[in-house]
């Protein structure tokens, strides 16, 4: 088979999965011209007129020459089951856990069924996978939805909606305004007197949500020439250190933290931590002799959904109405029959405590 014959063949079973699926309507509806679906799969006129073709003589589409080409087969209606998935790569993640019962509430309020089913690395290797899964729609955690994915469940005609903001076109999300409350948060140290200030968190590869951050804090340092790219820690993969340490990876993670902060020349004044677990921050530096909390100002990023303690600045991501807001925007999307795309950014709560 030539690479010509199997871009072809592949062009046309995207179509007939598209075309059975109700992409472009049910039976007798035209579809765009060929000049129209050649850009939508970006391929040549020549690959889509020889799919189509193809298509035409098994009776899938009807080529009525100047008039265009028609659905001819009979769509495939998917049945309503009644009930949501939900996507997670949840390990030992109290906060995760506590998403997913809240989730489970919210379906259960409204006679719907919830499956929960954990992302396997597998899964971006087959984006059609759930789209055959008997689910009227479905939420992805945990930045568990891949554009392979969102593409699949898209052409489909199945709702989806991501916690995770994602630049994908077909793409409905909530998520938080992490930009604008890290600006906040360097704005209150700054002005607090506070020079060295460090960024603690775990290395993030989804999306543009570290990339963002970390230009926030190069450019609002620098401004105020202090800027340090020592200080902003992030070297530990989540999903990898779930892997190896099991339920102890928070621990670890935090502990490896302490270390790298330590090992700096000078101890920072301020510290923004987000993810880690702060009780095994405080103990690591303890064991090597350092108050971190007497030494340094600690701004902690949270989640709403976990315990926080009361004695330190905040700045508090509102994960409950993230939960409840992913869920209504869904149960929109499969009650109207509607997929969006629609974005939902919502604010950060603040807490900044006065400096002693």
């Amino acid at each position: 088979m030539t690479m010509f014959e199997a871009k072809y063949t592949d062009v046309m079973e995207k179509l007939r999965f598209d075309i059975r699926n109700g992409r472009f309507g049910g039976r007798n509806v035209r579809l765009p011209s060929f000049r129209e679906l050649a850009k939508e799969y970006d391929v040549s006129l020549v690959t889509i007129s020889k799919s189509m073709n193809h298509l035409h003589r098994e009776n899938v589409v009807d080529i009525q020459g100047t008039r265009g080409a028609f659905v001819k087969e009979a769509v495939i209606a998917r049945p309503r089951s009644n009930d949501i998935a939900v996507i997670h790569k949840v390990i030992g993640d109290q906060t995760g856990l506590r998403a997913i019962d809240m989730l489970e509430s919210y379906a259960r309020e409204r006679k719907m069924g919830m499956l929960a089913l954990k992302a396997s690395e597998s899964m971006q290797f087959l984006p059609d996978l759930l789209a055959n899964l008997n689910a009227d729609g479905f939420i992805f955690m945990h930045s568990s939805l891949t554009e392979e994915t969102a593409r699949a469940l898209y052409h489909a005609k199945i709702p989806f909606v991501s916690f995770n903001r994602l630049d994908f076109d077909c793409v409905s999300w909530v998520d938080y305004d992490n930009d604008g409350g890290m600006v906040d948060a360097l704005t209150f140290l700054l002005e607090n007197g506070c020079r060295r200030i460090a960024h603690l968190d775990f290395k993030v590869s989804f999306g543009n949500y570290q990339k963002n951050l970390h230009e926030i804090y190069r450019r609002m340092l620098s401004a105020a020439g202090c800027f340090d790219d020592s200080r902003f820690i992030a070297f530990d993969d989540k999903d990898a250190l779930q892997r190896e340490f099991g339920l102890s990876f928070l621990d670890v993670a935090s502990r490896r933290a302490a270390v790298r902060l330590l090992e700096l020349p000078e101890l920072p004044d301020a510290i923004i931590v987000r993810a880690l677990s702060v009780e095994s921050l405080l103990d690591e530096c303890a064991k090597h002799g350092v108050d971190l909390a007497r030494k340094a100002h600690l701004l902690l990023a949270l989640e709403d959904i976990r315990e926080y303690p009361d004695n330190v600045s905040l700045l508090l991501s509102p994960y409950r109405e993230e939960v409840k807001a992913g869920f209504d925007l869904l149960c929109k999307f499969i009650s109207t029959g509607t997929r969006g795309p629609e974005h939902i950014s919502l604010q950060l709560t603040e807490r900044f405590l006065p400096f002693h």
